[in-house]
């Protein structure tokens, strides 16, 4: 999806604005009322790469995300992704999965954000769906 296809869904976003750390390859567009950030990188036609949410009802697959343990998000919504990276800070955990590019933000052992992006064919190529 583009952004005119993405905004004809969603509606006009509250924010727009260019991901400093990526030589402005990087468009990020923000609904605040549903806490969602989507991104679109330029130099691949504009398309949605990156989705960040912390919206209640998001869900995968019909199972809820967001303010739920993560054993049973692991367990039971991403039961096909077998490996997760932990980093630990002071107050969370990220839990990551390369290989479907895949982040839970957690604290209290809740997951309360959830990061999803293409994931990578190799080191520089985007493994988009077709």
């Amino acid at each position: 999806m583009n952004q005119k296809d993405v905004i004809s869904i969603l509606g006009k976003p509250d924010r727009k604005y260019l991901e400093e750390d990526t030589d402005d390859n990087e468009l990020v567009l923000e609904w605040k009322s549903l806490m969602l950030r989507l991104t679109f990188y330029r130099d691949e036609n504009n398309r949605f790469g990156y989705l960040r949410t912390r919206n209640k009802n998001f869900s995968f697959e019909s199972k809820a995300i967001i303010n739920q343990p993560i054993e049973i998000v692991k367990k039971e919504v991403f039961k096909n992704a077998e490996y997760w990276e932990i980093d630990e800070y002071n107050f969370m955990r990220v839990y990551f999965n390369e290989e479907n590019w895949i982040a839970l933000n957690c604290e209290y052992d809740l997951v309360l954000e959830i990061e999803m992006g293409v994931p990578f064919r190799n080191d520089s190529d985007y493994n988009w769906p077709k």
